[in-house]
């Protein structure tokens, strides 16, 4: 059950990182605010990924891409999480895992705190994406989950 609904959660925020990215395309800003928070979202969601993997973290959080190489990131990244969750027990989402922070610090957490934590990061990042976009006078997509399902009825 919730293996199902961390997928449908993806892709949702897949869906939402792709709207957020064409809007700064739109907008034809260069912000540099913008665009590192958009590839933080996309940096973060490999980082997670891979601490679960309990690979080497080479990835840096605030590494910048550019906003075409952030949609082709959300996209690949979002495959992996899917593919990940596809294969995997249901009941290995309450497995803890122990990993390093970003300060070299460890720290432990289930599998399921982390995909809500990836869930949840991204929609934070994407609300100051919109935010500074609006600042330049342009409008931000609406990029709610609500708004998500909606398009799946359509």
């Amino acid at each position: 059950m919730f293996k199902d609904h961390f997928i449908h959660l993806f892709k949702y925020n897949d869906w939402a990182t792709r709207e957020a990215a064409n809007s700064i395309i739109s907008s034809e800003s260069k912000d540099e605010k913008i665009i590192k928070l958009l590839s933080h979202i996309v940096n973060s969601q490999r980082i997670w990924l891979d601490r679960i993997h309990k690979k080497d973290v080479t990835v840096n959080p605030f590494q910048m891409h550019s906003t075409e190489e952030c949609i082709e990131q959300s996209c690949h990244i979002t495959f992996e999480w899917i593919s990940f969750l596809e294969n995997l027990d249901e009941t290995v989402l309450r497995k803890q895992i122990q990993y390093k922070n970003n300060k070299g610090e460890d720290w432990e957490n289930t599998i399921g705190e982390i995909i809500t934590h990836v869930i949840n990061h991204s929609t934070y990042h994407r609300a100051q994406i919109a935010q500074l976009v609006r600042q330049l006078g342009k409008q931000p997509p609406k990029t709610d989950y609500i708004l998500y399902q909606r398009t799946l009825q359509a």
